[in-house]
């Protein structure tokens, strides 16, 4: 709870801080997480919200606050044994706009607290994380765009040697400029 409480007080003053930089904008999204590789033989498909800030750097370049939730149930008979993460990231977006259809691609980094439940015990730990993907911005009305995306996300994992949690997210969001 201190996790997501610290994460919204950090993104509610986040644009006093850039107020004098150049457009702002947020976005929420919402979609499936599906597990890759290693990741994909202990865990099920999850699910996945985030939410963003993006401030202009030029016309082409934006520089994004990303966080959220992810939930994965483990593939074993008890249900009740899952992996969630709730990462705060850094990233970087490229546009090409194309009337009203703009085509991006994005490059993120952070870290994921992650907390693993199950059989009656509970771990938490952070470790870094990245995400390469692609996506498109379509407008709706106005400054009001659809956002759909893939990304490919990994998360190396501090307690084991050369094991990653990598995952694929599909998301479909709202994204608004408010300057």
């Amino acid at each position: 709870m201190k996790r997501i409480l610290t994460v919204l007080i950090i993104l509610l003053f986040l644009p006093l801080l850039a107020s004098g930089q150049g457009n702002i904008g947020i976005s929420l999204q919402g979609g499936m997480a599906l597990p890759r590789g290693d990741f994909d033989e202990f865990y099920k498909l999850g699910y996945a919200g985030t939410g963003s800030l993006f401030f202009e750097i030029s016309p082409r370049f934006e520089l994004s606050f990303t966080s959220g939730f992810l939930k994965w149930n483990a593939d074993v008979e008890e249900d009740d044994v899952t992996l969630a993460s709730t990462p705060i990231l850094i990233g970087l977006r490229y546009y090409i706009p194309v009337g009203d259809y703009i085509p991006y691609a994005t490059l993120e980094g952070g870290l994921h607290f992650l907390t693993s439940e199950g059989f009656d015990i509970e771990t938490n730990y952070d470790d870094f994380g990245y995400g390469v993907g692609a996506g498109l911005l379509y407008r709706v009305w106005g400054d009001m765009y659809f956002d759909l995306g893939v990304k490919y996300n990994s998360i190396f994992d501090s307690r084991v040697d050369d094991y990653t949690s990598d995952f694929l997210t599909i998301i479909l969001g709202v994204r608004i400029a408010l300057m």
